[in-house]
């Protein structure tokens, strides 16, 4: 009876010893972190807030382990958790003992910054727990909440209703002015309304500051900002962006901030141009041929592309009225030439003739563009440089009149 006694009693420690295995060997005072979930978070709310929100966050936890946990307590780390901010003791007490299938509640105090951006934020809280009821092996696991930050329609009540420039169209060089209309689109009025543009080369502020300012704006109440600007003379052509921030005071007197971004598109001051024509030869009279030669620059600051000549007019002289050059860069040394053949009609009108130069292309912005000058060429007669039999003869007559009249007058001197 006593050794039955005796083996009940080691088979009884040898299944503890087995549990102890089987649910870790932490040392006491230490917590292990355990690779499987005894708890989980099964409610958090509310997790939906708004910049500079203060809110008590109930996070509900529970046991889906078979055997119950003791002395169970959650703890935030301040350096995780930023930007959000836990106001309240970061260390939470749960419950004494939390059995199987258990759920036990605890609750945090959570402000959320002004400047904080938008966004979900995970946040892990750490539960802490032993095993047994005198603490000697303690466990640690995180669990993950998520706390999502939106734009309050209700704080965020000012819109940008209208931007534009005067001159509707910006050269490189010239000054402008930049009109912004602001609209309290909200049911309250705003205080301390300040507009901050942002402005780099090649953008420069002409006699005012960045800023402006709106003293208040009633509801549905809309107000116009104006800004000179100077867009500098190297600017070369193209879409410029420009960051637009406000910041104002809501009716609980917060800050708050909201920044937008728009463009502001630079035009080329001047065009593709004609740069020359050269007709080879430079006489033409009827059945003539020979070359047109037209030589194009580009005078603004980047390429122009789809460049094609069209010459109207010249029907009954030209051999073609299209030629397509393509790309120009910007310079004159970049300059591009194309040829017309010329072919004059036999049966063609003697005298001046236009012809209509008409020159299309596309700029970096994508956008087309069509300029025309006029060319006069001018058709002779061959009779015009040549002289004919019934010239060749008058000048004969009057080349034996002159002489004869010379002979006669010495005839008559010698007899004298």
């Amino acid at each position: 009876m006593r050794y039955r006694n005796a083996l009940v009693i080691i088979f009884i420690l040898f299944i503890l010893f087995k549990i102890q295995n089987v649910m870790g060997t932490g040392e006491p005072g230490t917590y292990e972190t355990i690779p499987a979930h005894q708890f989980v978070i099964v409610n958090a709310s509310p997790v939906d807030f708004y910049p500079s929100d203060i809110k008590i966050v109930s996070i509900t936890l529970q046991n889906i382990f078979g055997y119950s946990a003791y002395d169970v307590s959650t703890v935030i780390d301040p350096s995780k958790a930023d930007p959000i901010k836990f106001t309240s003791e970061l260390q939470k007490y749960a419950g004494g003992e939390i059995g199987p299938k258990q759920n036990a509640t605890i609750q945090y105090e959570i402000y959320i910054k002004d400047s904080i951006t938008k966004g979900t934020y995970y946040i892990p809280v750490t539960v802490l727990w032993t095993t047994t009821r005198d603490g000697t092996v303690k466990r640690s696991e995180d669990l993950i909440i998520g706390i999502t930050v939106a734009e309050n329609p209700e704080i965020i009540k000012i819109e940008t209703q209208n931007i534009t420039t005067v001159p509707k169209n910006i050269k490189a060089g010239e000054p402008f002015q930049l009109k912004i209309v602001l609209k309290n689109i909200g049911s309250t009025k705003l205080n301390q309304i300040r507009t901050i543009l942002d402005v780099k080369m090649p953008l420069s502020i002409i006699g005012s500051s960045t800023e402006q300012y709106i003293p208040v704006l009633e509801a549905q109440q809309a107000s116009e900002i104006t800004y000179n600007l100077l867009m500098d003379k190297s600017a070369t052509s193209r879409l410029y962006n420009i960051n637009f921030t406000l910041e104002y005071r809501d009716y609980t007197n917060r800050l708050q901030s909201q920044q937008i971004g728009f463009g502001i598109n630079i035009e080329e001051q001047s065009q593709v141009y004609i740069q020359d024509v050269t007709l080879e030869p430079t006489t033409m009279n009827p059945k003539s041929e020979g070359l047109l030669m037209i030589q194009l620059a580009n005078a603004g600051t980047n390429e122009v592309k789809n460049v094609r000549v069209n010459i109207f007019g010249g029907n009954d002289i030209l051999t073609q009225n299209s030629n397509f050059i393509g790309i120009i860069q910007p310079g004159s040394a970049s300059s591009e030439t194309t040829s017309f053949g010329v072919n004059i009609d036999p049966n063609i009108e003697i005298g001046d003739h236009g012809l209509v130069i008409n020159i299309n292309y596309d700029d970096v912005n994508g956008m087309h563009h069509t300029g025309s000058n006029l060319y006069v060429m001018k058709i002779t007669s061959p009779g015009s440089i040549i002289p004919n039999s019934n010239t060749m003869t008058s000048i004969l007559y009057v080349f034996l009149f002159i002489l004869i009249s010379y002979v006669i007058f010495l005839l008559v001197g010698y007899k004298l």
